[in-house]
């Protein structure tokens, strides 16, 4: 388990957990995206749960097929516990129940085929990434209403009363 070290405009990139049980596939992640994303690092489950519970992640990424826990089955329990992460799929095999499995019950957002286009997985994290600024201002922004409203309510009952 590692992190790679934060940029100054953290705030303007996208938080990524890439989970795959081999390490030349972290590798060859942290060195395709160092530069656009922060990248988190995770070869199972427990490592990945460690991470998610001390980093607000935006985007997981996680590979199907791994020793102990499969990758729908994280994307599962992921989407129980931190629905707000968008979850993608990467595999190597065309295992199309895994898939659909993901997708019914990981609410996967993207699947790519291993090895990866760098560009369409660039693309599809910040999409993700993007839908959650907006929904992060949007949900900003309703509670900025609600509070203007009880105010005016406020105000309201007051004037009513005097």
């Amino acid at each position: 388990m590692n992190a790679l070290a934060s940029t100054p405009n953290q705030d303007q990139q996208p938080v990524v957990l890439f989970v795959d049980d081999d390490a030349g596939n972290r590798q060859a992640f942290q060195a395709a995206f160092r530069h656009r994303m922060r990248i988190l690092l995770a070869a199972d489950l427990h490592e990945a749960w460690a991470l998610l519970s001390t980093n607000k992640v935006h985007v997981l990424i996680t590979d199907q097929r791994m020793p102990a826990t499969s990758g729908s089955e994280l994307l599962t329990l992921v989407k129980e516990r931190f629905p707000d992460v968008r979850r993608m799929l990467v595999t190597a095999y065309s295992d199309l129940e895994a898939i659909i499995d993901a997708v019914n019950n990981g609410g996967v957002v993207k699947y790519f085929a291993k090895p990866w286009v760098n560009d369409q997985l660039m693309n599809a994290v910040e999409d993700a990434f993007f839908d959650i600024k907006r929904e992060e201002e949007r949900e900003a922004y309703t509670r900025k209403l609600e509070e203007a409203n009880r105010q005016l309510e406020f105000a309201l009952r007051q004037r009513l009363l005097s």
